[in-house]
């Protein structure tokens, strides 16, 4: 019989291989799927936390709700085909589902896509929002991207690069166009994908899942453990069950928390274990994941926690998230949406963009009535300057610009009758 002896060693041929992974593949090897370096892993911290979802809910709601429409010269056009189109993009989506999915794909992971469909010369008759998880987008020659791969069961297939009037376009045959819009990345040049706002906070995040993950696990098991019950004089296996027994039900469940209990007779050693959320200051840490997502998505705080909350801070707080945050994003989703579709509608993107109403938004109107009425009150603007910045037509007559018939010049005294008759003769003049 041959024994192994595993203090001498043997003379064994060590081989190396290099293992092809996917950039997804990599990433997950080195960060795991916790972290939000992939668009997959950005999606589900996005459904595991409200600390994740509430600022992003708030953004992408306020947005997918403002009316579509297109302006040429500065003049607002309401009924074009185009705007149809973004109000009824397809049978499958409206007009609030679209934008509202092209914002939240955009918020959470970086990037959001969809695919037009119909000639790719002509005004496309449907479009549709792709999930980027479902987007493969390898590395080329130079570093530039190679034909895109779309997955899943929805208008799936390769995407072919094409650059066209110093754009960059994806076809797939001659009635699939695949538009993509991404951010900022700190890797790959920002040529192939964007990166999540979640990225940079994925530590606050997954304490805000790992911590209510623990909270509940505690609710569910009827308590963590936390005493230790130990005793000193030997039993039997029956007698060991037995008193364990009498151990849970007089301590155990969560409706047992708090209670005190007494014991008699043996020699009983109780122990404390763990650490309790008190003592690792968890609604604090929590506060923090929570501020930490909110201010990376620029939501002002009073309208995510009731800290220092009042109506007023709430109502311009109102204001701050259309500014920082839902403006921002119209820009930038309404911006591609342009640039892909007014060429195909023979609209030159120069002098026409697609953008939202502002008149529809009850804080910006209140806001913008507001600055109006000081302007007017000093005095300097006439009705039809007035009305322009309404977007309201002028009228006959609105561009002089009216004074108070009371108003006299400075130092004029009016008691005296040498300068009262002077100032009448002024004014019949």
């Amino acid at each position: 019989m041959a024994w192994y002896a595993p203090w001498k060693r043997e003379h064994r041929e060590l081989k190396s291989y290099v293992l092809g992974t996917s950039e997804a593949l990599g990433e997950f090897l080195m960060f795991g799927a916790s972290n939000a370096a992939t668009p997959t892993a950005s999606l589900s911290l996005y459904e595991q936390s409200t600390a994740v979802s509430i600022p992003i809910n708030m953004i992408a709601d306020s947005f997918s709700v403002l009316e579509p429409i297109l302006v040429i010269d500065d003049k607002i056009v309401r009924q074009h085909p185009i705007v149809q189109l973004l109000k009824s993009p397809s049978p499958y989506y409206s007009g609030e589902l679209f934008l509202e999915m092209l914002a939240k794909e955009y918020l959470i992971t970086g990037e959001t896509a969809f695919i037009a469909l119909g000639q790719i010369r002509r005004p496309p008759l449907e479009l549709q929002p792709v999930s980027v998880k479902n987007i493969t987008i390898p590395e080329g020659p130079g570093g530039l991207p190679g034909e895109i791969q779309v997955s899943g069961n929805t208008l799936n297939g390769v995407y072919t690069p094409l650059i066209k009037n110093r754009t960059l376009h994806y076809y797939n045959g001659s009635l699939r166009e695949l538009i993509r819009m991404r951010n900022y990345s700190t890797r790959n040049n920002s040529l192939l994908r964007g990166q999540s706002p979640l990225l940079a906070a994925s530590k606050e995040v997954r304490q805000h899942i790992l911590g209510g993950t623990h909270n509940v696990s505690i609710l569910e098991k009827g308590g963590r453990v936390s005493l230790i019950f130990h005793f000193d004089a030997d039993m039997d296996d029956e007698d060991f069950e037995e008193a364990k027994a009498r151990v849970r039900e007089q301590y155990g469940g969560a409706g047992a928390a708090g209670e005190i209990g007494v014991t008699a007779g043996g020699a009983l050693d109780i122990k404390s274990v763990g650490v309790n959320n008190r003592d690792m200051d968890f609604a604090v840490l929590q506060k923090m994941a929570v501020k930490a997502v909110t201010l990376q998505y620029h939501v002002p705080l009073p309208l995510v926690t009731d800290e220092r909350q009042t109506l007023n801070n709430y109502r311009e707080g109102k204001v701050a998230l259309y500014d920082d945050a839902v403006i921002p994003l119209s820009k930038r989703i309404f911006g591609a949406l342009s640039d892909t579709l007014l060429p195909r509608y023979g609209i030159e993107t120069t002098n026409a963009k697609l953008t939202f109403d502002p008149d529809q938004v009850s804080a910006l109107v209140a806001r913008r009535n507001e600055e109006l009425n000081k302007r007017k009150n000093i005095g300097v603007e006439s009705d039809n300057e007035i009305r322009a910045l309404m977007g309201r037509e002028p009228y006959n007559g609105g561009d002089v610009i009216l004074k108070p018939s009371s108003m006299i010049p400075a130092g004029t005294d009016v008691y005296l009758e040498d300068n009262e008759i002077d100032y009448i003769e002024s004014v019949d003049a």
